[in-house]
């Protein structure tokens, strides 16, 4: 059963929240010259430039939707569909004295983006407790802006992806490992653990409805 927690502990333990900060650190690191900033949830991306949350060229991340939980070894998971905000405009290399357009600027990043994505050494973050990206569905690079926001001299992009954040809550499985016993009626299923503190509370709860 999940046991009482007070809110200062569950935003700081919030596994969603320190995988986004992760992503962004690695997107800032391996994209220079591109901004990357973290966005609560899933925004319109006209509002997100509007308020100048996120300079262009540059990424607003965040995420779109989480999957209901998944069980594993005790333990449960959750599948997280990520975004990826790309915010481009023409782009002057006064250097060089070049000016790209906004969808090869767009291009440039998504395309960039699904690279590192691909790379196994990259797609963790730098974090023990996820997974790489899904390939069903695999990791997407899709327009989003409007005609009238391309009028505007601004173009909008999307790269979404799905992530399980894995081994959270309480492992039911770990603890002590029970001998296995004859079994016997009076003292329930051949298990026998070294003591009663040992028992995991969910398995105490299967040996009571035994001997019920």
């Amino acid at each position: 059963m999940i046991e009482p927690v007070h809110i200062l502990n569950l935003i700081e333990a919030d596994p969603v929240s320190l995988a986004a900060l992760a992503i962004s650190s690695v997107l800032e690191e391996q994209l220079q010259g591109v901004a990357v900033r973290s966005h609560p949830g899933k925004l319109d991306i006209y509002d997100v430039v509007s308020r100048d949350l996120v300079k262009s060229p540059g990424i607003a991340l965040g995420w779109t939707q989480i999957r209901a939980m998944r069980q594993t070894a005790g333990h449960y998971c959750l599948p997280v569909e990520f975004a990826a905000y790309v915010v481009v405009e023409d782009l002057a290399d006064r250097q060089r004295g070049r000016r790209f357009p906004r969808e090869r600027v767009a291009h440039a990043i998504g395309t960039r983006l699904l690279a590192i994505l691909n790379d196994p050494d990259l797609a963790d973050w730098g974090l023990a407790n996820i997974g790489l990206p899904e390939s069903d569905p695999a990791p997407v690079f899709r327009p989003m802006f409007t005609a009238t926001a391309y009028q505007k001299g601004t173009a909008y992009y999307a790269v979404t992806w799905t992530q399980e954040l894995v081994g959270l809550g309480p492992d039911f499985l770990a603890g002590a490992t029970p001998a296995f016993t004859v079994p016997d009626e009076e003292r329930g299923p051949g298990l026998k653990f070294p003591d009663d503190a040992g028992i995991p509370p969910e398995i105490a709860a299967m040996i009571e409805e035994d001997r019920s």
